[in-house]
């Protein structure tokens, strides 16, 4: 028997070809999880911690076709004849404006054309961050800031929309959590487990949403991998913070068969409250519990798998911080089943991919009394219970086999929400929306290409009475729509622009039409509007971008014109029983229109700066009054030098002052923060990391326009000084 396996195993190898090698950039600095892929083949693999790949190619074949791309890279294609040399060595050139990156966020096809501005965030470049959280993550991007209320509550703001105005997905799908409701919720991605961030900008979202006006934020984290090599990987880190005495541990192994792979990964956070320059800023701790477990298999014409993840979380808020007997955190757990599955074979389509996403939430605001004998007496004010059912499948036209290529899909969203607690916020809930959406990418010439894409959304709510709301008297919604983009590219050789045309659809959510109670979370006692009418929305994108080795520049304006705008507006009165500040739910007709400018230039190999603008203005049409909560225009600049073992840089971000405010809301003055960071490498395969960052250098007293700490109790509630500390292994 053991003769007859390895006569077999022989035969086997002698009819195949071993390919292999090792991937680094133009400093000589392994490059992991570079993607090598084989379109003829539609198989690849994926780089270890050293960059080294390894294939096996079919005997018949002399030649092969290798697709080599990484975010941040140039993709590389060259054709290698076989038998190869023992270990091919290639050597990627960074792409100063992420124009070669291939993001499936926003082209699932393949396609390097941009109809859009975009942007993604690699796992070297989150190593570099090593942010606390997932919104911080991505500030420095341009059009991107943070609403904050606190530490943990912080979520991504792009051209100055936000709540489900922004799609926040994991893996391509919805999450299931109350981050986008409010701005005392947090978002439960575990920014540890990105692999990589991908960031759409603009109302150009028809494979996940209609509504998403401000773009799309989609983390990717591995948990079912779609490329990897056989044997044993993962990371390992570390991270200590001075700024809130915290500290976090993470760790993902994978271990790869030729056809099966299997996954785990757990995080631990604790912090303590932050430090700022006036003093600590109470009731903004958080410890976070996070892991997951996934199985991925793979043939010559399927890759798919299943994974499993939970998370625990209990947060504080600074809403009581003038009373020191008195506390509200909230307290969130989240277990998610997904799964992916993608099918390639022969036809006008060829790939079916096919998506779930199976999430229970619960979500809990509690308000904790201290007595004078040491006890401490626990009200929940408001119990979130949801369930929620994301799914979609998407036939696919690659780019790399067909010269017209596009998407074909339909997706389902499901939700249940229950609510209790003594000042629950809505009657209890059920969302169910269903969608058909299809694009396609048309040459027209070589420099010229069309992109256009339709979708069609019905929606469904229905309501009903629970412990503190009575049945509403129109208690189910029904809307059907339409939206649409159109957009043309054009690339000759070093530039590329871009013009959109796009039509965007929103439903108002529960909150928004049902509220009626004191949210102690966010600070205000909320009332909504049950009369709104849908959002519609009229947006252009036109950017354009020129870009070599040394240099790069990227100019993008904008402008939306959206029929109904839905938002909070403060009105100046406080609500007697819970003495909080009363906020309303308003609609007017409104546009946004700004500007983002951002140039790269790398004078030498190891030596990059970088510098940007953004600018964005919202108005109400009826009188050109100001909307709340608009980040102020802002500058951003970047110095750093790299080599093969060590990195070191500087980054600036000036806010200007923000006066172009609501009535009731507070102008914020301008200011200035100096980061400087550094990293190095024990080892000449970068297995061994060591970086180090110092944020707000000169412990400058700011405030976030987009924070949401109330402003007379607490003048500049954003962290000082801060010293982070991170070590990492990659194996």
């Amino acid at each position: 028997m053991f003769i007859t396996l390895l006569i077999i195993t022989l035969l086997n190898l002698a009819q195949s070809h071993e390919l292999s090698g090792v991937i680094t950039d133009d400093t000589d600095t392994p490059l992991q999880g570079a993607s090598i892929f084989i379109p003829e083949l539609g198989t690849g693999s994926v780089t270890d911690a050293a960059g080294n790949f390894s294939l096996s190619i079919p005997s018949e074949l002399s030649e092969v076709r290798l697709r080599i791309s990484y975010v941040g890279f140039i993709t590389k294609e060259l054709r290698v004849s076989l038998p190869a040399a023992p270990e091919l060595r290639i050597k990627l050139m960074p792409d100063l404006l992420n124009r070669e990156s291939i993001l499936i966020t926003s082209s699932p096809s393949g396609s390097n054309r941009s109809f859009r501005p975009s942007a993604a965030l690699s796992m070297h470049n989150l190593q570099e961050r090593s942010s606390d959280n997932f919104g911080e993550a991505m500030q420095f991007l341009p059009g991107l800031n943070v609403r904050s209320f606190g530490a943990a509550p912080s979520r991504p703001v792009i051209r100055g929309f936000d709540g489900d105005r922004v799609l926040v997905l994991e893996n391509g799908e919805r999450m299931g959590d109350l981050g986008e409701t409010a701005p005392d919720h947090a978002t439960s991605l575990d920014i540890e487990a990105a692999e990589r961030i991908e960031i759409v900008r603009g109302p150009a979202s028809f494979l996940y949403g209609s509504g998403a006006m401000g773009g799309v934020v989609n983390l990717i984290n591995n948990d079912i991998p779609t490329q990897w090599h056989s044997g044993v990987s993962g990371r390992l880190s570390l991270t200590g913070t001075t700024v809130n005495d915290g500290g976090s541990t993470f760790g993902r192994f994978t271990y790869g068969l030729d056809q099966t792979a299997f996954t785990a990964r757990l995080s631990y956070r604790n912090t303590g409250d932050f430090r700022t320059p006036s003093g600590v800023l109470p009731d903004t701790f958080n410890e976070a519990f996070n892991g997951a477990l996934g199985v991925a298999f793979r043939n010559d014409s399927f890759v798919g798998g299943l994974s499993l993840s939970g998370l625990e979380q209990t947060y504080g808020l600074p809403e009581e911080i003038s009373d020191d007997d008195e506390l509200i955190e909230i307290r969130l757990n989240r277990i998610n089943l997904s799964g992916f599955g993608q099918f390639n074979h022969d036809g006008l389509f060829d790939q079916t991919q096919l998506r779930f996403n199976l999430s229970r939430y619960g979500h809990r605001e509690v308000e904790i009394e201290f007595e004078d004998d040491g006890s401490k007496d626990e009200d929940i004010e408001i119990d979130f219970r949801t369930l929620t059912f994301s799914g979609s499948v998407l036939f696919v036209r690659s780019e790399s086999q067909h010269e017209i290529s596009g998407a074909l899909g339909a997706s389902s969203y499901m939700r249940m929400l229950n609510v209790g607690g003594e000042e629950g916020l809505t009657p209890d809930g059920r969302n169910l929306n269903l969608a058909l959406f299809g694009y396609a990418d048309i040459p027209l010439t070589p420099q010229l290409s069309l992109q256009t894409g339709l979708r069609g959304d019905y929606s469904f709510l229905d309501t009903f009475a629970n412990s503190r709301f009575d049945q509403p008297e129109k208690p189910t919604r029904t809307d059907f729509s339409l939206s649409g983009s159109a957009g043309i590219h054009f690339q000759q050789g070093n530039f590329e622009g871009g013009l959109q045309l796009a039509r965007s659809f929103r439903a108002p959510s529960i909150e928004e039409l049902f509220t009626d109670a004191a949210h102690i979370g966010a600070g205000a006692y909320e009332i909504g509007d049950p009369n709104l009418k849908n959002e519609t929305g009229l947006g252009i994108d036109l950017f354009g971008s020129f870009a070599t080795t040394r240099f790069g520049i990227e100019l993008s304006t904008f402008y939306y014109h959206i029929n109904n705008f839905i938002y909070y507006n403060p009105t100046g009165e406080t609500e007697p029983v819970s003495e909080l500040p009363v906020f309303v739910v308003l609609a007017d007709d409104a546009r946004y229109f700004g500007f983002e400018a951002d140039a790269v230039i790398r004078p030498l190999r190891n030596i990059t700066t970088a510098a940007g603008l953004d600018f964005v203005r919202a108005q109400r049409l009826n009188d050109d009054s100001n909307l709340p909560f608009i980040p102020p225009m802002r500058l951003r600049s970047r110095l750093s030098y790299d080599t093969a073992m060590w990195n070191l840089g500087a980054e600036l971000i000036h806010a200007f002052e923000q006066d172009k405010v609501t009535e009731n809301e507070d102008i914020t003055e301008s200011y200035t923060l100096i980061n400087v960071f550094a990293g190095f490498r024990f080892d000449a395969g970068g297995r061994h990391l060591l970086t180090a960052r110092v944020d707000n250098l000169f412990n400058e007293n700011y405030r976030n326009h987009l924070s949401r700490v109330d402003g007379s109790a607490f003048r500049y509630p954003m962290p000082g000084r801060g010293f982070t500390l991170r070590y990492q292994f990659i194996f």
